[in-house]
């Protein structure tokens, strides 16, 4: 028991982690707006009649893979709802 007293002891002397932020991939990003991939990028599109520059941008993780930050999609959705109310 005193092993384990010792180990928090020295865990809770440690520095917390930074928070890393959590991608998302276009297939989860269509489940959470309940978008489809191709209205997602007329969204981003500023030729498009559907651009909207409110929604998040892409994150270029390598050649031909983006992604999106997650908090930024929560964000954007969070908005969609609050601005119903009004």
């Amino acid at each position: 028991m005193e092993n384990l007293n010792i180990r928090t002891q020295q865990n809770a002397s440690i520095p917390s982690m930074p928070q890393i932020p959590r991608m998302l991939h276009l297939k989860q990003v269509v489940h959470y707006t309940g978008l489809s991939s191709t209205t997602i990028y007329d969204i981003l599109d500023k030729k498009s009649k559907r651009y909207d520059s409110t929604f998040p941008v892409q994150v270029k993780l390598s050649k031909g893979r983006v992604a999106w930050v997650e908090s930024e999609v929560a964000d954007w959705i969070e908005s969609k709802m609050a601005a119903r109310i009004c």
